[in-house]
Formats: C-alpha cells, structure tokens, sequence
C-alpha cells in the first residue's frame, strides 16, 4: 500500500500558495544578496559560511519548485 503524500505546508491550501511563492522568492533573493557581501569580503567567506549560504539558497528554491503552480 501506497503511503498518503502530506502537503509541504499542511495548514497552506493547494490553491493558494502565492503568499508563500513570494516570501520564498523574497528570501532566495535576499539570501543571494548576502552570499555576494560574503564573497566580496574575503576575511567572512570561510567555506563553511558559504556553504550554509548556498545549503540555505537550495532548500528554499526546493520548496518553490515544488509547490503547485497554477
């Protein structure tokens, strides 16, 4: 038997998920900022903090691909 699949967000509806897009794009935008401050200031861009950054930026672009698109 097939497991049920859960909603990213279980309290999001399918319908409605603009609010949620947005604030991601905002983040993956801000956080892109952040990573280009980072890398241009060579005494903070140790590996690890970009790799926190660049980890951050992935997940968040994960969860907007994957949200419904209408």
């Amino acid at each position: 038997m097939k497991p049920a699949t859960q909603p990213i967000l279980p309290s999001v509806e399918q319908r409605d998920t603009s609010i949620l897009k947005q604030q991601l794009v905002r983040e993956i935008t801000c956080l892109e900022r952040q990573l280009e401050r980072i890398r241009m200031r060579d005494q903070f861009a140790d590996d690890a903090t970009l790799q926190t950054y660049e980890d951050m930026i992935e997940s968040r672009r994960k969860m907007l691909y994957n949200l419904p698109w209408e």
